[in-house]
């Protein structure tokens, strides 16, 4: 089985960052989904012998300018993953995933259309922002099969979801 930890807005607040790595063990991957996907890269401890990928917010000067791509297409374990910040970005891109992985919105999202998953971690930022908990997401994934759980930034699960590949 490999773990990855999901993460999404976590706006430079690493007590919360920390946190939700201090909840989780044997992780595998990390995707960071933006703003500001700069706060893994002070913690070396917490990052060691993990696989990392990551998309900038719409405010990064990366964006901005076009020098770091909006997307990134990631495929592990024969599960294909497409990782941008804002959802609305999806419109300037013909690249598509099984998984859809977005932030921006700092609200925790799950829907499946067609063959496509939506799923958005939540945020970091504070304990409450946008009337939302801080939150991230957890996957396991196995060959056949991939359990989700959403978590609360304290470890409690909020939801959880598995799917089977087809």
């Amino acid at each position: 089985m490999k773990k990855i930890l999901i993460l999404s807005d976590t706006h430079k607040n690493q007590t919360l960052l920390r946190k939700a790595f201090s909840n989780e063990n044997e992780i595998s991957y990390i995707f960071h989904l933006g703003d500001d996907y700069e706060d893994l890269d002070g913690n070396p401890d917490i990052i060691e012998g993990k696989e990392i990928f990551k998309v900038p917010g719409i405010f990064h000067k990366g964006y901005l300018n076009g020098t770091l791509p909006f997307t990134l297409k990631v495929k592990i374990k024969g599960w294909s993953f497409l990782l941008v910040h804002a959802f609305e970005d999806l419109k300037r891109t013909q690249e598509r995933a099984q998984f859809i992985l977005f932030g921006h919105t700092h609200i925790q999202h799950f829907h499946k259309d067609g063959n496509t998953y939506y799923l958005n971690p939540g945020h970091l930022k504070r304990g409450f922002d946008k009337g939302r908990p801080a939150s991230y997401l957890i996957i396991e994934l196995e060959e056949n099969k991939m359990k989700l759980f959403f978590k609360s930034v304290s470890g409690e699960i909020l939801q959880t979801e598995e799917i089977k590949k087809i």
